[in-house]
């Protein structure tokens, strides 16, 4: 069977992407467990909550992928083990809607594989299509957006029938920030209905009203509900993640993001300096223009409203974009030397040392992520899994817990939980009081695992010394892999709850990360 070279090259570009995925597979986020609660109580309480039978409080921001996790209970599917399936499905179907936004935009097989062989040398991509959270299925959902939006401007220029919002509405649905992508879209549709001087002013106005209500209907009544259910305008994710807005922050986040900048420093090098060389692009080219207003407002989004994650999570799809502008920007390469020196052949060979300088750069983020994700994983699943199996089996339904990190423990153990942490994602008492010790404790929550980073407020109550004592250490990481710190749980329970020495000492005994 004689295949052409371009399905050669997509089929090296998904075997890359699966072997980058089968790398990272041992890691999972913390944050995705606070997902599969809710996707658990939604299927066997049909209740969007994260404890039963309380207030609800909008804890998560991905609302299309806790609908997708729900699917993994009636299927008696490991939530863990379907988010990492799904996650891979979404992003070798990425590659693919990458191929054909890259040849659309740039008519060229050629360029269009170097767009998808750059996204898959990305090893971010496939680190968190594995991570457990939504973060391929949005990427797919901006991509596909950003496809047939184009062909809705481009094919169907005057025809009012636009696709685009349909998966403009499923990428709002599956983060806040679709809602900011659909507005520069449809923004965007206006200016270019504004200058298009060939259809008149009433089917302008036609065609605008039906790319916004066709959203709207279908957009709406999640709003409603949101809005009625979590009693919440904003998400409280948003409120709790962002705080207020200062420089330090602002700063903060800019630092974080320092060494992908440098690593893809090749790519913004080639497409700043077509974009400065070439003037008319800024204008005339829709498409482009198009892709650069998003790429800006995404990244804006990036600094303002979102938080640390390993292997800069939000920027992946991002990522997906700007590696869109790249073709025209290599040539580019050729059409200077041609310009500064008659020497094609030298200019040619610049250019395929540009190419694999950008591969072997992108690779090179394996370094700055791999060793802590791959750590991480594995203290996830020996320490906060296993420590959620162990509460669980050793405690009954009426028992509580109170804790910082909230996803594998409150998970698995099953019980009520209070999310301590400082910006509380679970608890609006707790995310407005944040050093009300009475609350917690006036409880009797039955285990309280804490750390010394925060929880002194709690540590010199009375009621605290005299009503729990310390079981047991727990230690999710080591010094020698994130800040020079080792990440230490206190495990403490209330003295009045009975669980067997034998019990606590079994859990000692069977791994090195519990200890007295």
């Amino acid at each position: 069977m004689n295949l052409s070279k371009t399905t050669y090259f997509q089929i090296i570009s998904h075997l890359i992407l699966l072997l980058f995925q089968l790398l990272f597979w041992n890691f999972i986020i913390d944050d995705a467990f606070i997902t599969f609660r809710y996707a658990k109580n939604l299927y066997f309480h049909q209740q969007m909550v994260f404890n039963v039978g309380e207030i609800p409080v909008e804890g998560y921001s991905n609302f299309l992928w806790v609908l997708l996790m729900t699917v993994s209970f009636p299927l008696n599917i490991d939530p863990i083990v379907f988010s990492k399936i799904s996650g891979m499905i979404f992003s070798h179907l990425s590659v693919f809607i990458l191929y054909k936004l890259a040849f659309l935009l740039n008519k060229s097989e050629k360029f269009s594989n170097f767009v998808i062989v750059f996204y898959v040398l990305t090893p971010n991509v496939a680190l968190w299509s594995v991570g457990g959270l939504e973060t391929s299925l949005f990427s797919f959902l901006l991509l596909i957006s950003v496809y047939f939006f184009i062909i809705d401007i481009s094919k169907r220029k005057n025809n009012p029938i636009k696709i685009s919002p349909l998966f403009l509405v499923l990428l709002s649905l599956t983060r806040h920030e679709g809602l900011i992508v659909f507005g520069l879209t449809c923004a965007f549709f206006m200016y270019l209905l504004f200058k298009n001087k060939e259809i008149s002013k009433i089917q302008k106005l036609y065609q605008l009203l039906y790319f916004t209500v066709f959203f709207v209907i279908f957009y709406a009544p999640y709003f409603f509900w949101r809005v009625f259910y979590y009693n919440n305008i904003l998400p409280h994710t948003f409120s709790a993640k962002q705080g207020i807005l200062s420089l330090d922050l602002f700063l903060g986040r800019l630092v974080f993001y320092i060494p992908l900048i440098l690593l893809l420093a090749p790519v913004f090098l080639l497409i700043g300096g077509n974009f400065l060389k070439n003037s008319k692009f800024r204008f005339k080219n829709e498409k482009k223009l198009y892709l650069v207003l998003l790429i800006l407002i995404l990244s804006i989004l990036l600094l303002l409203i979102t938080s640390w994650m390993p292997g800069f999570r939000f920027a992946v799809p991002i990522i997906s974009l700007i590696y869109l502008l790249l073709p025209k920007s290599l040539n580019f390469l050729t059409i200077l030397g041609r310009n500064y020196r008659n020497d094609v052949y030298l200019w040619k060979n610049i250019k395929i040392f540009t190419i694999l300088a950008i591969c072997v750069s992108n690779i090179s983020l394996v370094i700055s992520f791999y060793p802590f994700v791959n750590e991480y994983g594995i203290g996830l699943r020996d320490c906060n899994i296993t420590l959620g199996k162990w509460i669980n089996e050793n405690t009954s339904n009426n028992a509580s817990l109170a804790v910082w990190d909230v996803g594998a423990l409150a998970f698995y153990s099953n019980i009520r939980t209070i999310d301590i942490y400082p910006y509380s994602l679970q608890d609006l008492h707790v995310y407005n009081n944040p050093v009300d010790a009475d609350y917690i404790l006036e409880q009797n929550i039955t285990f309280l695992i804490l750390n010394d980073d925060y929880f002194d407020y709690i540590k010199v109550d009375s009621r605290f010394l005299s009503n729990y004592r310390l079981i047991f250490y727990a230690q999710l990481y080591y010094a020698d892999i994130l800040y020079n710190l080792d990440y230490i749980y206190q495990v403490y329970l209330l003295n009045d709850y009975y669980i067997p020495e034998s019990a606590i000492n079994a859990l000692i005994n069977s791994s090195h990360r519990f200890y007295i």
